[in-house]
């Protein structure tokens, strides 16, 4: 390195500085402003920090750094105002300066934050939280959310939450399980998400949350961290109760971590002389290494007792120890893996490592004092202004979704909704009822999603809508049987796309652009019935009455479109699946029509009507059960789905979800006023 010009070490000397500072301070008075405001001592530290060797902004020169730093400054200092917001700034980044610059500064402030937050981790530029309270949803949906490690870099502005576990009480019968090991967030770069297990759970053995009571919620509100909750409690049940201190290697054996390939990311170091070494060398404290150790057998520790983790390492040993003949899939197949994996977890509790308080989600939303309540309802700009750029700045890349359901749970909704009591009376319905729950009932089917990627866009003018993307770059379904770890796919797709559009007027506190109530907008009404009655063909007529039907019952719509890239391949076992229903549905359905025999008969003239449509009929259900043969169908079908398997193009549906607007409209415009910055 070139060593710097003498005139140029003496310009740029921190003593200097202080002293011609201290200097015009004491000859004159306006420098005292200009000392208050905190910009010489930033410019000190900076300075000091380059004689050392080590600043802040390295590829910029100084001096067009203290131009734009020093104009800032004189444009601040004419208003009494922007003079403040200016200080208040300076000395922040002061702080964050000496941070950077100073290894006794950092030092210093992890040893002081360790001693005040104990349940805080300071390792060099990382700050680790963990034994972070739940989070209890119990707004429209019962749930917990669980985070068990968090780990924010200062150097690169990102955070790293480890361990992810979400349950859903979706109605008394329905239950989501969401996992996850690792999430990302880079801020202003984007979002990652790994591997992603979802569990959808039906019946009472297989819900966590299946016995809770109706109503889990609290009357007051007050306590934001609550203990031994009906949630909690059932999540409790069958948690995972290791904990780090007093784990065996028996238990769960601990990895151990090298530091050298931890901090060097593998790239070990060279050897050298003992006094290149002496001099390259940096201590680490006692205490810095203490609390380094801790942090790396927390991480380990979470990623040991990881459900996942736990049902890839199963998974693994029991496929190693299968022979090549019985052997259904590959372990170098990752997303096979992933599939069984997911159908492993499928039996799981779906929270399993609950911790002991959590925050609700109702508390957190009436801790805000009415007063910034009605600055924010009062400036629905800001939230807009807000999520622009937060939505643009951060996409989404998940690695994969693997969604699971049980057989069994698919078979029991079949029974109730198709077969119900006509398997007891029709033997043909009874045989095709025993050929679907057999191939249903022993297994899980997991849908797994690869590559995806999403996008969204909210507009900061509320004339346009949100619009958000998603992009899946691979689409598979499988048939698990995970007694045996026997895996087989069943559909094969070549990716898909999806689109939402979703009205600006249903963010929070946009009440003031939805759309009129029919109740007030009449002439609206009457403008759509002339429409409908004025409507030339039958698609336009329906278009018009589908609107009409809309504003009567005050809807919105949001539009989706959905498409299925080709090729595409299917399992025959699947295709005769799927023949045996359609045929079962078809055979049900002439069941549920009543006979003509079973009408009273009077005369004889009635005898013959009924002789005569009976006869129909049973010549009917000879057509139908031999034309709707399953396997005739099936093998059909196989036909023309070999044709896909090469073929190239997208299918897809568009359609609307519509959205009452009922709870939308809070009325708090007559009460908070009127909008600022709409």
């Amino acid at each position: 390195m070139n060593s710097k010009p003498a005139i140029e070490r003496v310009l740029k000397s921190p003593p200097l500085f202080a002293s011609l500072t201290l200097l015009l301070s004491a000859l004159y008075c306006w420098p005292r402003r200009w000392v208050l405001s905190g910009a010489p001592l930033l410019q000190f530290f900076i300075l000091l920090g380059d004689s050392n060797g080590y600043r802040v902004l390295p590829s910029i020169a100084l001096w067009p750094v203290f131009s734009t730093f020093n104009l800032g400054y004189s444009i601040c200092s004419t208003s009494w105002l922007l003079y403040g917001i200016f200080t208040a700034f300076c000395y922040p980044t002061i702080l964050l300066v000496c941070l950077f610059q100073f290894e006794m500064v950092g030092d210093l402030a992890r040893r002081g934050l360790r001693a005040l937050l104990k349940q805080l981790h300071f390792i060099d530029d990382k700050i680790a939280f963990f034994n972070i309270p739940a989070l209890e949803i119990d707004t429209d949906v019962d749930g917990l959310m669980v985070l068990r490690g968090v780990t924010f870099s200062l150097s690169n502005l990102s955070f790293v939450v480890h361990g992810v576990e979400v349950g859903i009480k979706l109605s008394d019968d329905m239950e989501l399980a969401i996992q996850t090991e690792e999430v990302t967030v880079r801020l202003f770069r984007g979002i990652e998400i790994g591997d992603c297990y979802a569990n959808l759970k039906g019946g009472e053995f297989e819900m966590t949350f299946g016995g809770l009571e109706g109503n889990s919620k609290d009357a007051d509100g007050d306590s934001v961290f609550v203990e031994g909750t009906p949630l909690l409690k059932r999540a409790s049940r069958d948690a995972d109760r290791r904990g780090i201190d007093g784990l065996s290697v028996k238990d769960m054996p601990l990895k151990e971590v090298k530091m050298a390939e931890v901090m060097t990311n593998g790239n070990m170091p060279d050897d050298v002389s003992t006094k290149t070494g002496l001099k390259s060398m940096k201590k680490m404290t006692p205490d810095n290494e203490a609390a380094s150790g801790r942090y790396l057998q927390m991480l380990d520790f979470i990623k040991e007792t990881s459900s996942i983790h736990e049902a890839r390492e199963h998974i693994k040993a029991l496929t190693e120890q299968t022979i090549d003949v019985e052997r259904t899939f590959d372990l170098s197949d990752d997303n096979a893996i992933r599939a069984a994996v997911c159908s492993h977890v499928h039996s799981k509790p779906s929270v399993p490592h609950p911790p002991q308080k959590s925050v609700r989600v109702s508390t957190i939303k009436n801790s805000s004092p009415p007063y910034v309540k009605r600055f924010l309802h009062r400036l629905p700009m800001l939230l807009r202004l807000l999520l622009d750029p937060l939505s643009y700045f951060h996409p989404v890349h998940v690695s994969s979704i693997t969604a699971t359901a049980s057989g069994r749970w698919i078979d029991s909704i079949l029974v109730q909704k198709i077969f119900k009591e006509y398997a007891e009376q029709n033997s043909e319905v009874r045989h095709l009822q025993q050929s679907i729950s057999a191939w249903l009932s022993n297994a899980n089917f997991a849908v797994e999603l690869g590559g995806i990627t999403g996008i969204a866009h909210v507009p900061f003018i509320s004339t346009y809508d949100i619009i958000c993307h998603l992009t899946f770059n691979d689409v598979m379904a499988y048939r698990a049987l995970p007694t045996q770890v026997e895996l087989k796919q069943v559909v094969r797709l070549g990716g898909a796309d999806a689109r939402f559009v979703v009205p600006s007027f249903l963010l929070p506190h946009h009440e003031h652009i939805l759309p009129p109530p029919p109740s007030e907008n009449e002439k609206k009404t009457h403008e759509l019935e002339r429409s409908v009655e004025s409507a030339d063909g039958k698609p336009q007529e329906i278009n018009a009455q589908h609107s009409l039907s809309q504003t009567l019952l005050d809807e919105t719509n949001v539009s989706i479109s959905v498409h299925a890239r080709l090729p595409a391949c299917f399992d025959q076992e699947l295709l005769d699946f799927t023949a045996a229903l359609v045929k079962a549905t078809k055979v049900v359905e002439m069941e549920k029509e009543s006979s003509v025999m079973d009408e009273e008969v009077t005369g004889v003239k009635d005898f013959g009507k009924a002789l005569k449509g009976g006869l129909k009929e049973g010549v009917k259900k000879v057509v139908v059960d031999g034309v709707v043969n399953e396997r005739w169908i099936a093998k059909m079908v196989g036909k023309i789905t070999r044709k896909l398997e090469v073929a190239r193009g997208e299918a897809g549906y568009s359609g609307d979800i519509p959205v009452k607007l009922g709870k939308y409209r809070t009325g708090l415009m007559e009460s908070e006023g009127e909008k600022l910055l709409p």
